[in-house]
């Protein structure tokens, strides 16, 4: 953990963490202390006030900072009150709309670049799989790197289980979020149903899929590389231009233009949003207006603004 903050963070700077209490959480809070940029720690908490024990983790943090000596930023936000007066988002996306919020503004407060996130193995290969399941891009494939926007990832080499044995073996506290038992929900299906029979077929297969990732990242920037050289930079393109691409990068296009606009992200864009946008693109009426989400595009006769 040593060697990965000293890649990131000067001598002086704020080491921000982004912890819910849960074992992986904990796991990372803990290893930050073991190095010599404990005294930078600054623990963020975010209380959605989403489920009853979050009320007691929140309490847990308070007290573990007076004990540890860390700072701790403490946020919440009643999202069931929020989503009832905009019913057309999701709980989710309210939730991480505001998390978000939560995580700017404490990068803005103690002027750092970089927040770090416990995302271990097990999440990445999940997340892998359940956008497996549904339509995606090579982008949500990937779907974690040691870098992201302001993200760090340090634990994506670390397993869930590496982590339950080092908690439980030095007897340090942690809390579980008993939702993700409920096996009815897909990713927790995922995880506790399907990912463990995997394991029996090939007790290598999180390594093998690991790799497999790490490929994708590479031809993710190569095909990103290929969508500069198109872009040149500008904040427009031909569509003459644009309609000689092949329709594979076409697609990509569109994937990163609405990457760079949505704060390196491409959370919630659809096959169907890729698909209108296109159409949009080369419709008949010019000084028209397409917006999908924080992507505003403008068609000017042959070029596109965006």
């Amino acid at each position: 953990m040593e060697i990965f903050l000293q890649k990131y963070f000067k001598k002086d700077d704020k080491v921000i963490l982004a912890c819910s209490c849960w074992p992986d959480s904990m796991y990372l809070l803990y290893k930050i202390l073991e190095t010599s940029y404990k005294d930078n720690l600054v623990v963020c908490y975010f209380n959605h006030k989403l489920r009853p024990e979050a009320d007691e983790e929140e309490k847990f943090i308070e007290e573990l900072w007076k004990k540890l000596w860390f700072q701790v930023e403490i946020w919440s936000a009643d999202i069931k009150a929020v989503h009832e007066k905009v019913p057309s988002k999701s709980i989710e996306e309210i939730a991480r709309e505001k998390r978000y919020a939560f995580f700017n503004a404490i990068l803005n407060i103690y002027n750092s670049k970089h927040i770090l996130t416990a995302h271990h193995l097990d999440d990445k290969i999940e997340t892998f799989m359940f956008n497996l399941l549904r339509w995606s891009k090579i982008t949500w494939l990937i779907n974690m790197t040691e870098k992201s926007w302001a993200i760090l990832r340090p634990l994506l080499d670390i397993t869930k289980d590496e982590i339950l044995e080092y908690l439980d073996k030095n007897n340090l506290k942690y809390f579980v979020d008993k939702t993700n038992f409920n096996t009815d929900i897909t990713r927790n299906h995922l995880r506790h149903e399907v990912i463990p029979k995997l394991g029996k077929i090939n007790s290598n297969f999180k390594e093998n899929i690991n790799n497999f990732m790490s490929y994708l990242e590479w031809v993710k920037e190569y095909i990103d590389e290929e969508v500069k050289v198109f872009l040149w930079e500008n904040s427009y393109f031909s569509i003459k231009h644009f309609n000689s691409l092949s329709h594979f990068l076409q697609n990509e296009v569109i994937r990163y233009i609405y990457f760079i606009r949505n704060w390196n992200s491409t959370i919630w864009l659809s096959e169907s949003n890729i698909a209108e946008i296109i159409r949009f693109i080369n419709w008949k009426w010019n000084k028209t207006i397409k917006e999908i989400k924080n992507l505003s595009m403008k068609k000017d006769w042959d070029k596109l603004y965006y």
